[in-house]
């Protein structure tokens, strides 16, 4: 039985998947965790040795489960954002570090509200903010000035994989369009943001299409067997598009997991005058335009363990479910971790506002509840903008959660399918493989690969009512960022 392996290399754990190449079917999947280090405040680290090894390690478990079979290749996803510092022998000069470090903070501040940060951004797609490679090299070049002098090449975590498992020095196009140095619209490094960086192309990898390809040789680290294709493939939230659905006009992927995003595609790129959303490169004829937050559910864990500790997530779902949507005038800002779109402010930070005598905990479950979803709102009042949307693809843990999912399909009005896999990145590797290969041509040929299974309808009178408080929402939040500035 032929099968592909989409390989999703994360932030907190490596993930490799076993699809079977007709159906679509999951096979096997493995998974091996890692740590984030903060060995500083603002600084937010990984051990690049630690995530090749966990790569490895799923990828062989995957293999050996399913010996006997023909394994066709692996297709990557990755998380975007990272930066890792290489000597001229390949070694690390630097941990790898990731979206969530802000010690740039900032330098993106100040890059932001000028000339060259608008350019930079209107050629590049990436929001300027802490998260960006570009603000992270700026960081290097001034407080590490030596190292970046030194430093051989400055390459992401996918990277760092591929070099190890072949040699070579490739990014594809997807990822490189998340560094702030990538040219959009030409596909390739941008000449002027470089110039302003001091820095040379050749510190970087070589831009590939997702559909490139390379072999392994017959001795690798993961133990593959010799000359399996490794295909580039995309960066997760590209792929998490892909993989759920949401790649056709009209079709809009909301996901929540610790944090959150909202994507939708497009065949042209898309720069945002005011700077408020991304737009990444999936392939060559394709881009996704969206704006991720810092504060998903992990500022529901938050909740649950202030104000509910030891109760299970579902016991505060089910005591905000008894509370009318506005939860009585309270409402929250969720950003107790700053926020990437749509304010880009590492500084930012949130609260309540209404609170009186009357409310209760429930209360304050339900209002953490929808600030979460009403702040994804104003990054999808954005996109909505650009397109008519008639069905958002919903994925990530908060989709086990039918009162969650239901006050998303309210506060946005819009229909809601849940995916039927999580998985989603690793199931838009496995497609992008296959197109790659050339087993299926387009996309359409791999419906089986992202079938949904419940839908929500949005409730109109809710949604009215939710509408209106979105106003009030995007005043507070711009109040909560004037008293950050």
């Amino acid at each position: 039985m032929p099968y592909l392996i989409g390989c999703d290399i994360g932030t907190t754990n490596a993930k490799s998947v076993a699809f079977d190449s007709v159906s679509g079917d999951i096979l096997v999947s493995h998974s091996e965790g890692y740590e984030m280090n903060h060995p500083r405040p603002d600084w937010s680290e990984e051990d690049p040795e630690e995530i090749f090894q966990a790569v490895c390690k799923t990828l062989q478990k995957v293999v050996a489960e399913l010996d006997g079979s023909e394994l066709l290749g692996v297709s990557f996803s990755a998380a975007m954002h990272g930066v890792l510092a290489l000597d001229k022998n390949g070694k690390k000069l630097t941990e790898l570090v990731i979206w969530a470090d802000n010690r740039s903070s900032d330098i993106a501040v100040k890059l932001r509200a000028s000339q060259v940060g608008k350019k930079i951004y209107n050629n590049n797609g990436t929001p300027i903010h802490a998260m960006t490679p570009i603000c992270k090299l700026l960081w290097f070049k001034k407080h590490e000035p030596d190292l970046y002098k030194k430093t051989s090449r400055f390459i992401g975590i996918k990277e760092y994989v591929i070099y190890r498992l072949t040699g070579q020095y490739l990014v594809d196009y997807s990822i490189a369009s998340a560094t702030g140095m990538f040219n959009i619209r030409e596909l390739q490094w941008d000449p002027y943001t470089l110039k302003k960086l001091g820095l040379k192309s050749e510190k970087l990898s070589k831009a590939v299409s997702p559909y490139h390809i390379e072999k392994v040789p017959a001795e690798n680290e993961a133990k593959l067997p010799a000359g399996t294709p490794l295909i580039m493939g995309a960066s997760d939230g590209c792929l998490a598009n892909l993989g759920s659905g949401a790649i056709r006009t009209g079709s809009m992927a909301v996901t929540i997991g610790t944090s959150a995003a909202v994507r939708i595609c497009s065949d042209k790129p898309y720069s945002d005058p005011l700077m408020q959303t991304f737009c990444y490169v999936l392939d060559e004829h394709t881009y996704i335009v969206g704006g991720p937050s810092n504060n998903g559910a992990v500022i529901f864990e938050w909740l649950v363990n202030t104000f509910f500790p030891n109760e299970e997530f579902d016991t505060v779902f089910e005591e905000a479910s008894k509370i009318d949507p506005g939860a009585e005038g309270l409402q929250f800002y969720p950003y107790l971790l700053g926020e990437r779109a749509p304010l880009w402010s590492s500084l930012v930070r949130g609260g309540f506002s209404g609170l009186d005598i009357r409310h209760t905990r429930a209360h304050f479950a339900r209002a953490v509840m929808e600030g979460i979803m009403l702040n994804l709102y104003s990054i999808g009042k954005i996109l909505l903008e650009m397109q008519q949307i008639d069905t958002i693809y919903a994925n990530g843990g908060f989709a086990r959660s039918p009162i969650w999912v239901q006050m998303l399909a309210d506060i946005f009005g819009i229909k809601i399918k849940l995916n039927e896999t999580v998985e989603t990145g690793a199931v838009g590797a496995a497609m992008m493989g296959l197109k790659a290969l050339g087993i299926n041509r387009h996309f359409s040929e791999m419906a089986s690969f992202t079938t949904v299974g419940q839908e929500f309808d949005p409730k109109d009178t809710v949604h009215k009512t939710y509408d209106s408080l979105q106003e009030k929402f995007s005043k507070g939040a711009q109040l909560m960022l004037s008293h950050a500035i």
